[in-house]
């Protein structure tokens, strides 16, 4: 067995530097030197078994190796009574910079089994005995650098969802409404008139007039959405299920709005108001007008539709994308005259055009319009706006649930109601007016 002056010598090392070394230096020179001890006493232990070596010289090495752990342990706790001085001399020199003994108090419990085993176990048990000290000096904190896991401090959460920005409905608050139980809505028109009224002589044929009864019909039509969302998430984020339901309203209502507008009566699709509305007519007009502007087709629309209706129905609402309403402010008299057009008036944030109010929405495409009575316009419902919250598919085995928003309806424009609409495209009307000859 090899002591530990031995080995130190043999490594070229004086006792004096082995002793300035720190601990962690120290004791992986003691672990090579139980690796060098416990591989010697595996040799002389395998010849007492051969018969090559006696078990008082087995002994004799045990009792070596013991002496020699002894050794190591009298050598280690002269290091730490050395660094305990050590740490003691800093902090009364310095108080205000370092503080370590609570660290080296803290090292030296956590390795307490190991020093144990240094000083009391076999060979084998020494050889394993590995330790650390750990001295952590104070330095300035920082949020940066002394915050960990979590947030300090807690940010501050504003309340609700902020939403992506999405179009009111309009339309269908002008409309008119009305509920089924069925699901098919029929009406009966008047059609093919013949005949006429008119004075009559003595003893003359009287005037005969007849027409023909038609009865319409049409199908009501499912609007539907969903979103699935885990039971975790409905669970933990308290506002999210009315968030859901909000947001599955607001995008069924835009649909049943869309095709309120101009859904064109295929398949599922609702029959629209522009679908069946009346095309722009200069009719009437008596002469070309020059620089025919927004105003100008408004006003031929709104005339267009009092003479169809025979004065029976009234224009009430025009729908217009907010920037054509922009540019229907900024419209002047002409490019000499800067007033602006006086027929167009704004009370309460409303603009209205000869007390026809101006409804302004993303639902109608950019230079297009629509004016028209709208109580000729009718929402039939069926069913009602629906939210439920269930299971579809897997949704059971993998904790998620279906949250489902639908609606069933149609909308009517009665046949001899579809002159009181006029649907066009701004420019294009405008060049019409302008190129009457």
């Amino acid at each position: 067995m090899k002591t530990l002056k031995n080995f130190l010598a043999e490594k070229g090392i004086k006792m004096d530097a082995f002793k300035a070394m720190d601990g962690e230096e120290q004791t992986a020179l003691y672990n090579e030197l139980n690796e060098v001890n416990a591989e010697a006493f595996k040799e002389l232990s395998e010849k007492v078994e051969k018969g090559e070596a006696t078990k008082e010289a087995l002994e004799a090495a045990l009792k070596e190796s013991r002496d020699i752990q002894a050794e190591q342990m009298k050598n280690l706790n002269e290091t730490l009574k050395s660094y305990g001085m050590q740490i003691k001399a800093l902090s009364e020199k310095e108080k205000e910079e370092v503080n370590n003994s609570s660290d080296l108090t803290e090292s030296l419990k956590a390795n307490i089994d190991n020093l144990k085993k240094l000083k009391n176990g076999s060979s084998n048990e020494a050889k394993g005995a590995q330790f650390e000290f750990t001295m952590k000096a104070p330095g300035t904190m920082a949020i940066s650098t002394n915050v960990s896991g979590g947030n300090i401090p807690v940010e501050d959460r504003i309340e609700g969802l902020n939403m992506v920005p999405s179009r009111p409905v309009r339309l269908l608050d002008v409309m008119s409404k009305r509920a089924t139980t069925s699901n098919i809505v029929s009406w009966v028109y008047q059609a093919n008139k013949d005949g006429a009224a008119g004075q009559t002589a003595e003893a003359a044929t009287k005037n005969q007039i007849d027409f023909d009864l038609v009865v319409a019909n049409e199908a009501v039509k499912k609007t539907t959405a969903f979103i699935k969302v885990s039971t975790e998430m409905l669970d933990d984020i308290t506002y999210i299920e009315s968030e859901i339901r909000n947001e599955l309203m607001r995008e069924l209502l835009k649909v049943v709005e869309l095709q309120a507008y101009s859904g064109d009566g295929l398949g599922n699709n609702h029959n629209g108001i522009t679908t069946v509305a009346s095309s722009f007519s200069v009719a009437g007009v008596p002469a070309a007008i020059p620089n025919a502007n927004a105003v100008d087709v408004l006003v031929v629309a709104a005339n267009q539709i009092k003479v169809a209706q025979e004065m029976g129905a009234m224009p009430n609402f025009i729908f217009m994308h907010p920037t054509d309403v922009m540019n229907l402010k900024l419209q002047k008299l002409s490019a000499t005259d800067k007033r602006y057009v006086e027929r167009l008036t704004e009370v309460a944030g409303s603009l209205n055009l000869d007390g026809i109010p101006i409804i302004e929405t993303t639902l109608v495409t950019i230079g297009d319009y629509l004016i028209g009575d709208f109580n000729l316009s009718t929402l039939v419902t069926r069913q009602g706006v629906r939210i439920d919250i269930g299971l579809d598919g897997n949704d059971f085995t993998n904790n998620i649930r279906t949250i489902l928003a639908e609606w069933r309806g149609l909308t009517i424009v009665k046949n001899n109601d579809r002159s009181a609409f006029v649907y066009g495209t701004i420019a294009t009307d405008a060049a019409a007016l302008e190129a009457i000859s």
